[in-house]
Order: C-alpha cells, then structure tokens, then sequence
C-alpha cells in the first residue's frame, strides 16, 4: 500500500480523536485564533505528517524490524542538537554511547559481516565441494 494514504489516514485519525476529547480533557480555557490553529496545523502537517509519511516508507523498503531500530538513534540526534545548536558542553560518555548505539543498530540489522556461521551448513556435493575440503583415501601401512 502506497506510504501517502497510510500516513494520511493514521494521521487523521489521531486528530479526529483528539478533537473529540479534547472539550473534555482541557483544564483552563482554551482560546483559539488564527495564528494558533496556523501554528497547530503547521505542526501537524510538517511534522507529524511527514513523520509518519517518513516511517511508512522506511517500514515499506527496510521491513518493520529494521526501520524500528530508527528510534534508536532519537538520544544521539537530540545530543548532537543540543551541542550544535544550543551550545551544550560535551562529555566523553556522549560520544560513546552514540558508538554503542550504532554499533548496536549495525548488528540486528545484519550489516556487520559474522565469523561464524549460525544454522546448517549446506549440503555440498563433490562436483561444487571446495579443493581443500578434498581429502585423499587413507592408505594402510605395508
């Protein structure tokens, strides 16, 4: 199914719920002008929308497994921002952390190469067996 009416219809549906409780949630009064319900809607078409838009794609093209691991990586963007943008200080565990995580994305996806090998070896015939899987017959001694 197409990424655009998925996003679209998970979205809207989360505002038209919203929209229904929110008369009952609100604490105080709420008064809603122009620039606010600009604001909102701008919030929810840009970035949620494209969000969802975003992550449908991914789950279409990687699979639901891998593109989970996207979140993974919301900690070190949130810390790069701040350094970058808010000028926060930087610590050592940081940057190690971010390495952990990557690190740890790297091996459930499948993209860091194994020694080993998990499962059944697959059966090999002697015409496709490797030459150094060859062995020559045993011979007695005289």
């Amino acid at each position: 199914m197409p990424a655009l009416p998925v996003a679209t219809v998970q979205v809207g549906l989360g505002a038209a719920v919203m929209l229904l409780l929110a008369p009952f949630t609100a604490t105080a009064p709420v008064h809603l002008s122009l620039p606010v319900v600009l604001s909102v809607t701008a919030l929810g078409v840009a970035s949620t929308g494209l969000a969802y838009l975003w992550n449908t794609n991914i789950v279409s093209t990687w699979g639901a497994t891998n593109a989970s691991t996207v979140t993974y990586l919301t900690p070190a963007v949130g810390v790069t921002l701040g350094i970058a943008v808010l000028g926060e200080a930087i610590s050592w565990n940081q940057p190690v952390g971010a390495l952990i995580v990557i690190a740890g994305i790297a091996l459930s996806q499948g993209r860091v190469p194994s020694r080993r090998h998990v499962g059944p070896l697959p059966h090999r015939t002697t015409a496709t067996a490797h030459p150094a899987d060859q062995t020559e017959p045993t011979r007695s001694a005289p």
